[in-house]
């Protein structure tokens, strides 16, 4: 059988979970716990081992690549397929992404255990995971739209999951909200690539707006928009992916998702919903190369991103918002080396910057299941108490700061790539950014591991002491996660740039130690005075209020969304119900007066009473101007008023 059939067990695995999670609950009060978890685990399982085989098979295969598809809707010209499709690039964020739904099903199992709505949970989660299937092995863009829009849905009900609470259900409208900014501008850009392909009547595209060839049809857009509309349609597709991958300044609703269950803040922020932004941008790629003002503009988005997140989250003192901001900033490192060329680094940021930060948000977990306490003033001194998050965290930190492990390999080619590409400005704001990473990261450690623990939770009770107390499943998930981040990037970062590219550049392979090196010196100083600050508590910062102030509220950015809700959607929603109440209401009214009169005149007319026809129709007019006048003046008094 054709390897590419095998394609579509991914996409049908969880759907089938959520089929049989559903069934027992139909006839049974309360499904058993462990066959949700095990119908959950299976999806991933069998991804991941298939995901090797698809890997294995690309590598030895370089020219080919994996794809099947079946028309779905047929007009003319007009062909839209189904399908599923698997290169080398979909085949690594694919393989990443079932890493991390393992780990985090294996985290939720006993996170979630004792929470109301298990079941409910693990419905939407796989629900999640089989969106993020189907967004990655999308054959086309129309269907890589449709899944991308699943996406939105699922996170948002997994954010909304506590909707009991004020604050989930306002923090899953607001990023419901503010992403369907970014979907409209993607759904637009689709509709114009697709009207200006179908007017190619020598060109028969199966299927529209292919994944597989989208240079191809990019190309052609490209002849018939011209450049200035070309790149104008581009922005377009750059601005959904801002939306989507939480760039300034649209962090606001990344930071409010954190009422999710832990859990799905790992597959949230550290799978690909998030990075589904940057991922779109990588897919797309050979498109957006047509206009370098795109490229550009996506450069100074992510240079922009990185270094802003990285300074508020140094102001954070909650867990999983520094995380959140964290998220922001190293995806900003991506459309960094995006906007600047450097494609083979970004794509390999993107996977590494996913299993850190999966490591690190089931840490945060495990720390909030234990102390029921996020706030770093009621944390420290843990690493007394439960080392194994310790040594957990602290790989997580080094690899997103880019010290060692996996993050480093990903820097690496980034900060080499601006190097030789002679592209100092930015190589100098992401070296910045950088060391701005590993202020907020190292603070975070020092601060929740070394000191006195502060907090109210009694560590002598913990029944199981050969662990620290951690459940197993957790403990599984932990070193799964830890694993991958400490020494996947030394295993495939020799190859990665030879397979991931898209203009294949010899500069990509090149090392400057002298810039490494001192990046090296430069962050291990840093480390250094962190440590000194908060572990040591050798000196003290004292903060400028305003400015303190300034960037822990974001720069003030809820409170310019919020002022632009107001004026513009609240302006807006009272302008359609005067509307709706007064001018649609009188003009229904209008009408059945019109009809009713109509209806009499033509009575009139066939009696042949001439007299009374023309009569009847001069208050016909006259009271069709009457109520004319009177629906405007009391819906503009009531607009006024």
């Amino acid at each position: 059988m054709d390897i590419a059939q095998n394609l579509w067990i991914p996409l049908f695995l969880p759907l089938l979970a959520v089929l049989f999670i559903i069934i027992p609950s139909a006839y049974i009060s309360f499904p058993k716990k462990r066959i949700t978890f095990g119908l959950t685990l299976l999806s991933p399982v069998v991804s991941l081992i298939l995901s090797l085989f698809f890997i294995h098979y690309l590598l030895h295969h370089p020219t080919e690549t994996l794809e099947v598809n079946f028309i779905f809707l047929n007009s003319g010209a007009f062909k839209v397929h189904i399908g599923a499709f698997m290169d080398k690039i979909s085949a690594f964020a694919f393989f990443v992404f079932n890493v991390i739904a393992l780990c985090s099903g294996l985290f939720a199992y006993k996170y979630m255990q004792d929470k109301e709505d298990f079941s409910r949970f693990f419905i939407l989660l796989n629900l999640f995971v089989f969106s993020m299937s189907g967004l990655i092995l999308s054959a086309n863009l129309i269907q890589f739209y449709i899944f991308w829009e699943l996406c939105g849905v699922f996170s948002y009900l997994l954010i909304g999951f506590y909707y009991k609470r004020p604050a989930s259900e306002l923090a899953a409208k607001k990023s419901f909200l503010i992403n369907k900014i970014g979907d409209f501008a993607l759904l637009a850009a689709v509709l114009v690539f697709s009207y200006f392909l179908i007017q190619d009547t020598d060109a028969i595209f199966y299927p529209l707006l292919t994944l597989n060839d989208v240079s191809t049809w990019s190309l052609m857009a490209y002849v018939q928009l011209g450049a200035f509309a070309y790149s104008v349609l581009c922005l377009l597709v750059v601005f959904a992916a801002m939306v989507k991958s939480a760039q300034f300044p649209f962090q606001v609703w990344l930071v409010d998702a954190m009422e999710a269950p832990t859990p799905a803040n790992a597959l949230i922020h550290g799978a690909l919903i998030t990075s589904a932004g940057a991922y779109l941008i990588i897919r797309l790629y050979p498109a957006l190369i047509l206009s370098p003002v795109v490229l550009k503009t996506i450069a100074v988005i992510g240079i922009i991103t990185a270094i802003s997140c990285a300074v508020i989250a140094i102001a954070q003192n909650d867990i999983k918002k520094i995380l959140a901001f964290s998220t922001a900033s190293q995806l900003g490192l991506v459309f960094t080396a995006l906007g600047c060329g450097a494609y083979s680094g970004a794509v390999f940021q993107l996977g590494a910057h996913a299993l850190a930060k999966t490591l690190m948000f089931i840490t945060a977990g495990v720390i909030l299941h234990k102390t029921l306490n996020r706030n770093l003033k009621f944390l420290g001194g843990l690493r007394e108490y439960m080392p194994i998050l310790a040594a957990a965290w602290l790989i997580g930190v080094l690899s997103l700061s880019g010290v060692f492990f996996s993050g480093f390999y990903s820097k690496e080619m980034i900060l080499n790539h601006l190097w030789e590409s002679r592209q100092f400005v930015f190589l100098g704001l992401s070296a910045f950014a950088v060391i701005l990473n590993v202020i907020y990261l190292f603070r975070s450690y020092f601060i929740i591991f070394e000191g006195h623990y502060k907090g109210s939770y009694d560590f002598s009770q913990d029944e199981d002491k050969k662990y620290d107390g951690i459940d197993r499943f957790m403990l599984s998930s932990l070193g799964v996660s830890a694993l991958l981040t400490a020494f996947l990037g030394g295993f495939i970062a020799a190859d990665f740039q030879r397979h991931i590219y898209i203009i294949k550049q010899k500069f990509y392979l090149v090392r400057h130690p002298e810039l490494e090196i001192s990046i090296f010196i430069a962050s291990v100083l840093t480390i250094y005075l962190m440590w000194q600050i908060y572990a040591v508590r050798k000196f003290k910062i004292r903060r400028v209020r305003l400015i303190y102030r300034f960037v822990v509220l974001q720069f003030y950015l809820n409170k310019i969304f919020e002022l632009l809700y107001n004026v513009f959607i609240g302006g807006l929603s009272k302008v359609v119900r005067v509307l709706d109440k007064y001018v649609i209401g009188g003009i229904y009214t209008l009408i059945m007066q019109i009809a009713r009169f109509g209806g009499y005149l033509i009575s009139r007319l066939q009696n042949g009473n001439l007299n009374s026809y023309i009569f009847y129709s001069f208050v016909f007019v006259a009271a069709v101007l009457l109520c004319a006048v009177m629906v405007y003046f009391k819906g503009l008094s009531q607009y006024g008023g």
